[in-house]
């Protein structure tokens, strides 16, 4: 890739935040090749090589095809004699707006890296190099079996690797979530944009089916530690956004019985290793990272049922033997013995048992698309699918559609079907990515351990900083910063300066914490003063609101009486009702000495009591200390 690879993926997302088709993400692009270099003739060659030097973008000739004989429809292209030519004016698109609106996404990503970098193991010099940097990220996210989802479609060779610039990139990318949410959206148009050019590698997608209608996806064991949230929380996320978006395509998401029993023996073994000094596994590395107990892993190992079933994934017991539809056992053992190592031997058991089941569910079908193979196994080994696919081949049942497909092309192909439908997918695809990346391997911890031990062993640090180094997890973080996984960098200078980061962010977070529970507190008593300051203002309004009802209340009733008063002197004792009211208070001023003036006071606080006591019980406020 290029920079202008980069710029171009870039648009291609602006493109789908549209809402169109994805073979028109291309349309812009061939139409400012049109209009800037006229061709005669236009052929998909000539396309392709302008995309090319222009774009940075490497099409099919397929695809090419394709948007050209869509573009006969809405511009000055007709179809001559097999080739086609401009008959007219072609307009110009005007991607140099969405250009530039690309190139500064580009820009304040590759910066921002260059920048990052200065404080680990490499860092990056030049832009190309920050940029190159970049590619090598992205090409992460390319689908490793394109045939064995669309016939016909060559399969571009992906050798699994974990190298240096991945993992400096990844450390980026979880750097910018925690800190820099606006760069990291910048980023993330980068990565849709790649996602996005996966379907221009393989046009026959827009025949496809829309959904995953009558498919079942098997997920195995490994996928349903990171579904229960085992390896934590961006893994959790991305599962779960997978499995809703699969459901969403109308799929259904299982898994066999033995991968269930596989998953609580797994459990079970993290829970007794837990506490261990030589424990390892990411579900043990995990749950020292977050504090889990042994208890914690226990409990969890008991509610395996209800947590898949919450997770919506379905038991299913695995077929049973079918004689006509089997694979040669050993001859697949074979092929994954040739592609993973194998450190439990049951676990390669469950993975062939998998994979014949799935065969069995095929049984008298020779499906051309995931779309119409019934049912797939669903695991996050690249090299578990790779030795799958090869071995497939030999099979009609799974030719073209391998038996064995990796959650991370899974999700950019259903992705493909409805980029709206699930926006947040790639975002969480790639925190996923990053985090998983950047966990030490086996090798590189098991040597970083023997190191720290050796140097205890001669006196170089003490018996306490070398429990910090081997059960910290901030220890682990540190060491893959400046090794950026290589081996070769780990040296006793890596693990002394790796000590001392650590011990000073340890002073660092002590000294912060007291800073934020401070200022936490004094922020806690101006919330508190301002929330009392308001809640004042509220009952003041409301206290006068209702000191106006009360007044005019008792001036209503003093109205009233002082209005009896002045008939029963002008009428006389003639008029029976007037005279009544008169007389009655005239022995109430006798015997009581009340008066208008203290009736209408006597008045006035009824009311006002009344009115307040409704208006307490309607805003929930305690009005008791404004009563009269």
């Amino acid at each position: 890739m290029s920079s202008a690879t980069l710029t171009s993926l870039a648009m291609l997302k602006v493109n789908v935040d549209q809402g169109r088709d994805y073979l028109d993400y291309l349309r812009p692009f061939v139409i400012q090749i049109l209009a800037d270099h006229k061709p005669d003739p236009v052929t998909d060659r000539v396309i392709c090589a302008h995309l090319r030097k222009q774009c940075g973008l490497e099409i099919p000739e397929r695809a090419v095809q394709i948007v050209l004989k869509r573009l006969t429809r809405i511009c000055p292209l007709e179809k001559e004699e097999g080739v086609y030519r401009i008959t007219g004016t072609i307009p110009d698109p005007g991607l140099s707006a969405a250009k530039a609106a690309a190139e500064r996404h580009i820009n304040v990503v590759v910066s921002g890296l260059q920048a990052f970098s200065d404080g680990t193991a490499r860092p990056l010099t030049t832009r190309a190099a920050a940029e190159q940097a970049l590619c090598e990220f992205l090409a992460e996210f390319d689908i490793p079996c394109l045939r064995a989802f669309l016939r016909g479609t060559a399969i571009p060779t992906i050798q699994a690797r974990k190298d240096r610039s991945t993992i400096l990139v990844s450390k980026y990318v979880l750097h910018l979530q925690d800190i820099s949410p606006e760069r990291f959206d910048s980023f993330m148009v980068m990565v849709q944009g790649h996602m996005l050019a996966n379907a221009l590698l393989c046009p026959d997608l827009q025949n496809a089916p829309k959904t995953y209608k009558g498919m079942t996806f098997f997920f195995d064991t490994p996928l349903l530690v990171r579904l229960l949230g085992l390896e934590g929380d961006m893994k959790k996320a991305a599962m779960e956004e997978l499995v809703g978006l699969l459901h969403n395509l109308g799929a259904t998401t299982a898994t066999f019985s033995h991968s269930r029993e596989e998953l609580h023996r797994v459990v079970k073994g993290a829970a007794t290793y837990i506490d261990a000094p030589k424990g390892r596994g990411s579900i043990v590395m995990e749950a020292r990272r977050r504090g889990t107990t042994k208890s914690d892993l226990l409990l969890v190992g008991g509610q395996i049922d209800e947590l898949l079933h919450g997770a919506e994934i379905q038991v299913r017991d695995a077929p049973p033997y079918a004689r006509e539809f089997q694979i040669d056992e050993i001859v697949f053992q074979e092929a994954l013995e040739d592609e993973i190592t194998y450190f439990n031997p049951r676990a390669k058991e469950y993975d062939i048992n998998s994979v014949r089941a799935v065969y069995v569910l095929r049984s008298n079908s020779s499906p051309s698309t995931l779309e119409k193979s019934r049912a797939v196994l669903v695991t996050c080994n690249s090299a578990f699918a790779r030795a799958a696919y090869h071995f497939g081949l030999q099979h009609e049942q799974s030719r073209e559609v391998s038996s064995v497909i990796t959650d991370f092309s899974l999700a950019n192909m259903a992705w493909l079907k409805a980029p709206m439908g699930a926006p947040s997918l790639p975002r969480t695809e790639v925190l996923a990515f990053s985090y998983a990346a950047m966990q030490p391997t086996r090798e590189l911890l098991g040597k970083y351990l023997t190191e720290i031990e050796r140097l205890e062993k001669r006196g170089k640090i003490s018996q306490t900083e070398h429990q910090l180094l081997r059960s910290s997890m901030l220890a682990q973080d540190e060491m893959m910063s400046l090794t950026l996984g290589s081996e070769d960098a780990l040296t006793e200078e890596t693990v002394t300066e790796t000590l001392r980061r650590v011990s000073s962010d340890i002073r660092k977070d002590v000294n912060e914490r007291l800073a934020t529970e401070e200022s936490a507190h004094g922020q806690t008593l101006a919330d508190l003063a301002a929330a009392r300051k308001q809640a004042n203002q509220i009952q003041e309004c409301l206290y006068w609101k209702c000191s106006r009802y009360a007044k005019w209340c008792a001036r209503l009733v003093s109205a009233v009486i002082v209005l009896f008063l002045v008939a029963g002197l002008l009428v006389g004792v003639g008029f029976a009702v007037v005279s009544g009211v008169v007389i009655v208070l005239t022995l109430c001023n006798l015997v009581f000495g009340t008066t208008v003036r203290k009736l209408h006071r006597q008045v006035l606080a009824t009311c006002l009591t009344w009115f307040l006591r409704r208006e307490s019980a309607a805003t929930g406020l305690d009005l008791a200390d404004y009563r009269p």
